[in-house]
């Protein structure tokens, strides 16, 4: 019985680790001008801009693309818009890993709700 108890904490805590307190994330909606129901996310460009270079995260700096906010064609391209989540996730998770990996300060790396909270809640 005790076993069970035990194994019962233990999956809550890491439930709360990975994904915050319940109602801490936002639900899932359409968000940036898109239709396709998305959780929020926060981001933060003076917390990346003194050691990542535009480039690394901002391909349009080599598209020509300039001054187009991220989301409005990661939301509203039907060709990109469905590779969302996989795309931030790849590209913002896996630089905080290989940070993490080599000793330097990195972001989230497996706590959901680090990254997944509207602008105005962090």
């Amino acid at each position: 019985m005790v076993k069970w108890g035990l194994l019962a904490a233990l999956l809550l805590g890491a439930a709360l680790v990975a994904f915050g307190p319940p109602g801490a994330v936002a639900e899932r909606a359409p968000r940036y001008g898109g239709t396709t129901p998305i959780l929020a996310m926060t981001f933060a460009h003076s917390d990346h801009f003194a050691v990542v270079a535009c480039k690394t995260c901002h391909h349009e700096f080599a598209d020509r693309l300039m001054g187009l906010p991220c989301m409005t064609c990661h939301v509203t391209d039907a060709k990109v818009s469905g590779k969302l989540e996989e795309q931030f996730h790849t590209l913002c998770r896996s630089c905080h890993v290989e940070e993490r990996a080599a000793g330097k300060p990195s972001g989230p790396t497996r706590r959901c709700i680090a990254c997944h909270l509207p602008d105005d809640e962090t």
